[in-house]
């Protein structure tokens, strides 16, 4: 991830947002680079948050163009914008006007720094840790939102349905997880005496050239790069990512497909959970109550 973490400077005073600069030159977190974002006013803080909700920490003045512009922003931006996520560090030339431990009480503020007692380390030091709080904050909300996905994919697959309804809300899932142009599943039921059964179902998120004919290729390359393997496992092709998965009863494969990307950890992590409803789905599909028990097939 190369994009850069956001730090609004709410001053108005030039000299505070100099000094600020060079306590901060160069700063760097999880490999990202450090971006200071400048605004000399408490409603430019409230409207650079509205335009951008990703900002990561907020060195707030409490003075600017009224006595309580800093004070007023932190509430707006908690109770009317709702974003808990941004770090808040309450930066005052008179302590005074916001009394520390009332105000961080009153207006959840995640750092004071009286700007008489402000060196560049501490600053450095209060900007790092704030980063690093948000970082973790953000993580935990996308493994919330990831486990949140999945248990909703999960109670929406209903056997009754057809295969192609619940592989279709699976890719909805995957794409979720994984942004791609093009995602695919695909189902190699075994017959005795024949040809595997071949199910490929596809979702396109791109308005690119003929989506089930990229589709088709991918699982022709994705047979090709799965039969390579002696035990195949989830992991990088050419041109994505694939999870392979075996159907209960030695009822045949699968894999999921992601192109054009390369997940992250919570992906990674995540899409053999979802390779796993996929399987229930196809499991289901062919084991219905009112399909016949012998060799399995998949009604659609």
């Amino acid at each position: 991830m190369t994009d850069s973490l956001r730090v609004l400077v709410a001053d108005d005073e030039p000299d505070v947002l100099a000094v600020t600069r060079l306590s901060l030159r160069g700063m760097r977190h999880g490999g990202r680079p450090v971006e200071l974002v400048p605004v000399t006013t408490g409603a430019g803080t409230l409207a650079a948050m509205k335009a951008d909700p990703d900002i990561a920490v907020i060195l707030l003045d409490v003075v600017m163009e009224t006595d309580t512009a800093g004070l007023d922003a932190c509430r707006a931006i908690r109770e009317e914008l709702g974003n808990r996520f941004v770090r808040i560090l309450l930066r005052t030339g008179q302590p005074g006007a916001a009394p520390e431990r009332a105000t961080i009480d009153d207006y959840d503020i995640d750092g004071y720094l009286p700007k008489a007692e402000l060196t560049t380390n501490r600053l450095y030091a209060a900007v790092r840790t704030a980063l690093k709080a948000f970082d973790e904050l953000v993580d935990l909300d996308r493994h919330r939102r990831a486990l949140l996905l999945l248990n909703e994919t999960a109670a929406s697959l209903h056997p009754y349905e057809p295969l192609r309804l619940m592989l279709e809300r699976i890719l909805g899932a995957m794409v979720a997880l994984v942004p791609t142009p093009l995602a695919v599943v695909g189902v190699e039921l075994q017959r005795e005496g024949g040809e595997p059964l071949r199910t490929v179902v596809h979702l396109s998120t791109s308005s690119g050239d003929d989506p089930a004919a990229a589709a088709a290729a991918a699982a022709g390359r994705i047979r090709e790069h799965l039969t390579d393997q002696v035990e195949p496992e989830a992991g990088t092709t050419d041109d994505g990512y694939v999870v392979p998965f075996t159907l209960h009863e030695g009822l045949g494969t699968g894999w999921l497909f992601a192109a054009g990307v390369v997940p992250d950890a919570l992906a990674r992590s995540t899409l053999p959970l979802l390779a796993a409803h996929a399987a229930n789905a196809v499991y289901a599909a062919a084991f219905r109550v009112d399909a016949p028990v012998q060799r399995p097939t998949i009604r659609q």
